[in-house]
C-alpha cells in the first residue's frame, strides 16, 4: 500500500493543469467556514495529515492559520505542495511521522478510510495536542449510507475501513475526542461524505451506541450485487464498438481499469491492446499483464478505441483528449457522468 502512496497515487488531474476542481474550492470554503462555527475562530495552528498537492492547507493559511505543516507519503505531492502553494509538507506516512510541536487543529480530509490502523493514528493526534487546554480535530471520510445512494467504485482498493455517522463517533470518543459539530452531504460529492469536528474537551452530545453489524452488513451485501450489475451493463453499451475496432487501450492505470476487468466479460469478448496514462507515475508498471506506456509513445491509427474506465475523472480525460479524435481515434466513456463530484 505504501508503494501505491509513494510511486502511483495521483489526486490532482492533469487536465486541470494542477488547479484544484471547482467542487474542491467550494468543500474548502464550507470546511473553513464549519470549522471556524464549532469554534468560534480559527486556530492559529494546523496539521493535516494527508496533505495531498497543499491545496487544502494553503486555503487555512489564507484563511488566518499562521502555522500549517502537511503529513503526506507521496513524494510527488510533497513536491507539488511546496511549488505550487510553498507548504511545508513531512514526506512521510501517518504512522512514522513525528513531530516535537503542538496544533490546535488537526485535519483528516479523507484520510482514515485509507489507514490499517485508524484508532493509533487518531490516538497519536490526541498525544499531540495533549500540552494544550483545548485541542481540536476535524476528520471527514465517505459515509456508508444505504447501497442506492453510493457511487460505482465506492469499495476501492486503497480504502480499508468504511464508516457510518455512529461508528465515526464512537472512533473519536474511544480516541478522547468529543464531536461538537456534524456535517453530511449526500448528492454534493460522488459519494455520501461525513464530516466531524471534535474537541479535546469533555463535551455531552452524543448518545449510546448499538452495534450495527449485520445491518451494515446486509448493505454491502446488496452493494456488491449492484455494483457488479452496473459495471456489465455498462460494457454492455459499448461492447460492439470494442469488437470492432483495430486495436483497444484502456486508459487509466488505477481502481476503475482494475473494476472495469473484475466485473465484467470484458476479457472474453475484447482484445485489449494495452494500458495508458498521462500520469508519468505509472508509465513502466504493470496491471495484470499490461505494462502502462505513455499515450505519446504509441503509434495511433485511425480505427483504435480508448475505452476511459475512470468514474470520477472520466468528463475531464475524454475533454482532454480530443487530439486522439482528431487522428481519428475513438474514445469511448463508460459512465457519462458530466458532473464532477470528486472530492
Amino acid at each position: 500500500m505504501m508503494h501505491f502512496y509513494s510511486s502511483m497515487a495521483v489526486y490532482t488531474n492533469p487536465g486541470r493543469h494542477e488547479k484544484p476542481s471547482e467542487a474542491k474550492i467550494r468543500d474548502l470554503d464550507e470546511q473553513i467556514q464549519f470549522i471556524k462555527r464549532g469554534i468560534g475562530t480559527l486556530p492559529s495552528s494546523a496539521l493535516q495529515i494527508g496533505s495531498s498537492d497543499g491545496y487544502t492547507l494553503s486555503r487555512f493559511q489564507h484563511a488566518g492559520v499562521t502555522r500549517v505543516l502537511g503529513v503526506e507519503p507521496g513524494e510527488a505531492s510533497v513536491s507539488l505542495a511546496k511549488r505550487l502553494y510553498n507548504v511545508e509538507c513531512i514526506n512521510d506516512s501517518a504512522e512514522n511521522f513525528k513531530t516535537t510541536e503542538t496544533f490546535e487543529l488537526i485535519i483528516l480530509t479523507h484520510v482514515l478510510e485509507h489507514l490499517y490502523e485508524p484508532q493509533t493514528i487518531l490516538n497519536k493526534c490526541r498525544h499531540i495536542q495533549n500540552p494544550l487546554s483545548e485541542g481540536f480535530i476535524y476528520v471527514e471520510v465517505p459515509l456508508l449510507a444505504p447501497p442506492k445512494s453510493l457511487c460505482p467504485g465506492f469499495f476501492a482498493f486503497e480504502h480499508i475501513n468504511y464508516y457510518t455517522r455512529e461508528n465515526l463517533l464512537k472512533s473519536l470518543l474511544d480516541t478522547g475526542y468529543y464531536p461538537v459539530s456534524v456535517i453530511e452531504h449526500y448528492n454534493s460529492n460522488l459519494s455520501p461524505i461525513i464530516g466531524v469536528l471534535a474537541s479535546t474537551k469533555p463535551q455531552y452530545h452524543t448518545e449510546q451506541f448499538v452495534n450495527q453489524y449485520e445491518k451494515n452488513a446486509q448493505k454491502v451485501q446488496i452493494y456488491r450485487q449492484q455494483e457488479v450489475e452496473y459495471w456489465q451493463q455498462k460494457l454492455d453499451v459499448v461492447l460492439l464498438e470494442l469488437q470492432q475496432a483495430k486495436r483497444v487501450y484502456l486508459w487509466g492505470a488505477g481502481i476503475h481499469t482494475c473494476q472495469l476487468v473484475a466485473n465484467t466479460n470484458l476479457l472474453q469478448h475484447v482484445k485489449i491492446t494495452g494500458l495508458t496514462d498521462t500520469s508519468e507515475l505509472k508509465w513502466g508498471l504493470k496491471q495484470g499483464d499490461w505494462e502502462c506506456v505513455s499515450p505519446d509513445s504509441i503509434q495511433w491509427q485511425p480505427g483504435d478505441v480508448v475505452l476511459i474506465s475512470s468514474y470520477a475523472s472520466e468528463k475531464e480525460i475524454f475533454d482532454a483528449l480530443q487530439w486522439l479524435r482528431d487522428k481519428k481515434v475513438y474514445t469511448l466513456r463508460l459512465h457519462h457522468v458530466d458532473d464532477t463530484k470528486a472530492h
